[in-house]
């Protein structure tokens, strides 16, 4: 131990006598050998090759169908059931030849763009020793994206078959399909350095109690060498290379409850960056069972950027990085939090931090911002999670206060649809926002898992008191498109509407002037009102937002019932949608009568001024064209229907309230 302390001493006077900053200690030390330089001596697992493979079911095709597509190495073509005739279970069948002693684990790739056939439930068989076929387990793969590991705990020694049984998957075709783009088989490397020697587990991100340096200096690798030299030292930057990441149910769960868009896929930055080339040595501890992986983003190249997943196992990991990015790890689990977390060690890749409110404070801004590598930079919150610029977040004065601003936006519009009423309900991801690099762009979008805006739209977006000004009715109706209930309350026409409810209450909240007042809107809508124009023909998204607005501004504002629109989405979450008549029409006649029911009040007249209950029988194109038909018949019914409810009438005609005069209708 005292030879420690003197080595420790030794450099921390060459550091004075050099006079040097922390950066340029840095720089100093990578003149040893790094990590990274030493990686090359890394050997990684042992890729086992099937000599063959067979297909139950499958489609005839070049790219996508013969079940050979499934270990040609390429990930862009796939095994494909048949299009028209899939029917499960599906059986698939990999052959071994004699020179193949042991399988330890297996990756299944789904297909890269689209879900179609990505495996749900499944079994997995195996014969070894040219014994029977043996039972291996029950497997849910939930038809998601992300690729999925098998490890087989004893590994199987001579295998000659491994059989997978599925039994359901992705399809649009109402009984589903089967794909798979890659199949790929695995045996440890025997000749891997054991860690016990001197880590205190499989991270080897600590040294067991004791180690010395003559204990160090003997390790023949010169990877793990150094690595234990820069712990024993405290040279190693554990802040975000060692991390324990926790899970995260995934976001098509809680979307499918909600009837909403899929909230965010990044929950889990590293702050790690990567080169394209790079070898990418991860080490990751007890996985408790879980499939893990990373993924690799950059997003320069517009969009949502180039990706790529890579699947992690327990141990050491040595991935060839195909292109540069942030690295973000993918851990869902049903259990969300109250999962075990996973402890992983990023050894090579470049710190580029990030900023989490939830654990950073606000003087931790600059510190982390101010040593980004990379172009881009994550900054977390409670409820909304951002990458975008380094450059534009360095303009802000108190990341802190920028972020906590975002989480307050996501929150008011969680609160408006009912989350904290219903807090069984609420979204276990963060809502993602992200740049995109479109150089020709000056517009925001939503659409899956994330909303994105380009560089047109930076300079307000990222902006310390954006929340006060103009530019927070953008976030607010792009994130108002995630949380849409569909289709009770998107219907044919909406989608450029009913998110924009949760803007109003988003721009109101945070105390701005009503758009509908500053843009004059309400005297022109107006202008329709009452005039026998079904609400689908009043020719402009702005005047068929005010009716939905004033159902606010008077149920909640005037009668106190703001439990209004929280139970009124609380009602589409949780009721099965109507399935005739066969349009759209439908859900705007079921909205009226839900509106009804949970208002406890008859609004068929409000309705009738607005055009709700006015006959309309047209093509509308809203991202698509589809026919909208309402007819008297089924009208008059409705009436009917309510009518027999005997809901008490509103005391007053509030077809003309506004935010400017509503406190003449209490």
């Amino acid at each position: 131990m005292l030879l420690k302390n003197i080595f420790k001493i030794t450099f921390a006077t060459l550091f004075a006598l050099c006079s040097v900053s922390a950066g340029a200690q840095q720089s100093f030390l990578t003149a040893i050998p790094t990590e990274s330089s030493l990686a090359a001596s890394i050997e990684g697992d042992i890729a086992v090759r099937p000599k063959s493979a067979y297909a139950s079911n499958y489609q005839n095709g070049t790219s996508e169908g013969p079940i050979a597509l499934s270990i040609d190495g390429d990930l862009s073509t796939i095994y494909h059931s048949s299009w028209s005739n899939t029917v499960f279970p599906i059986t698939l069948e990999y052959y071994f030849d004699s020179s193949v002693d042991q399988i330890d684990y297996l990756i299944y790739y789904p297909r890269t763009s689209g879900t179609n056939g990505n495996f749900k439930t499944l079994e997995v068989w195996y014969e070894a020793d040219g014994n029977t076929m043996t039972k291996y387990g029950d497997f849910d793969f939930q038809g998601t994206s992300e690729p999925k590991t098998v490890t087989f705990e004893p590994a199987i020694k001579n295998p000659k078959t491994i059989r997978f049984v599925v039994k359901s998957g992705v399809g649009d075709n109402g009984t589903g399909y089967a794909s798979c783009a890659e199949m790929e088989f695995y045996k440890r490397n025997p000749n891997s350095f054991d860690y016990t020697a001197v880590f205190t587990d499989e991270t080897c991100s600590a040294l067991k109690p004791g180690v010395t340096l003559d204990e160090i200096n003997n390790i023949s690798d010169g990877f793990y060498r150094k690595l234990a030299s820069d712990i024993y030292n405290g040279f190693y930057n554990t802040e975000f290379r060692v991390q324990e990441y926790r899970a995260w149910e995934h976001p098509d769960v809680k979307a499918a409850v909600n009837k909403t868009s899929p909230y965010s896929l990044r929950d889990n930055p590293s702050g790690i960056y990567v080169s394209s080339g790079e070898d990418l040595i991860v080490f990751v501890g007890d996985t408790h069972g879980q499939n893990i992986s990373l993924i690799t983003q950059d997003l320069s190249t517009g969009g949502q950027g180039t990706q790529k997943t890579y699947v992690l196992k327990r141990g050491i990991n040595k991935l060839r990085m195909s292109f540069k990015g942030l690295v973000y790890v993918q851990y869902y689990n049903s259990l969300g939090a109250a999962a075990p977390k996973v402890k992983i060690n990023f050894v090579t890749g470049a710190v580029n931090g990030y900023f989490d409110s939830q654990k950073h404070q606000a003087s931790d801004w600059n510190r982390l911002i101010n040593a980004a590598v990379a172009p881009d930079f994550d900054v977390l919150g409670q409820f909304a999670h951002l990458t975008f610029p380094v450059a534009n977040f360095k303009t802000l004065t108190d990341g802190k206060a920028y972020i906590d601003n975002w989480d307050t936006l996501v929150y008011y519009e969680h609160e408006f649809m009912g989350l904290y009423k219903y807090p069984q309900y609420k979204f276990q991801n963060r809502i993602y926002c992200h740049a995109d690099y479109n150089p020709d762009a000056s517009w925001m979008y939503a659409t899956s898992y994330r909303t994105a805006y380009s560089p047109g739209t930076w300079s307000d977006v990222v902006a310390q008191n954006w929340q006060h000004t103009g530019t927070v009715w953008g976030p607010a109706h792009e994130i108002g498109h995630c949380n849409q209930v569909r289709p009770s309350f998107k219907w044919l026409g909406m989608t450029e509407v009913t998110n924009n409810i949760y803007s109003l209450y988003v721009q109101t909240s945070f105390g701005n002037t009503s758009r509908l007042i500053s843009d004059g809107i309400y005297a022109r809508a107006f202008s329709k009102n009452n005039t026998g124009v079904s609400h689908q023909d009043l020719g402009d998204v702005w005047f068929q937002l005010v009716p939905f607005w004033q159902l606010k501004l008077y149920l909640h504002d005037c009668l106190g019932k703001t439990d209004f629109y929280k139970d009124l989405y609380q009602y589409f979450r949780t009721h099965a949608d109507p399935t005739t008549p066969a349009t759209d029409g439908r859900y705007q006649l079921y909205f009226v009568r839900v509106a009804c029911e949970v208002a406890n009040l008859d609004l068929t007249e409000f309705f009738e001024k607005w055009g709700f209950l006015t006959p309309v029988n047209k093509t509308i194109n809203d991202y698509g064209s589809a026919a909208f038909i309402v007819t008297q018949e089924q009208i008059d019914a409705l009436k009917a229907e309510i009518a027999a409810k005997n809901y008490p009438k509103p005391t007053k005609d509030f077809s003309r309230i506004t935010d400017a005069n509503k406190d003449t209708y209490k």
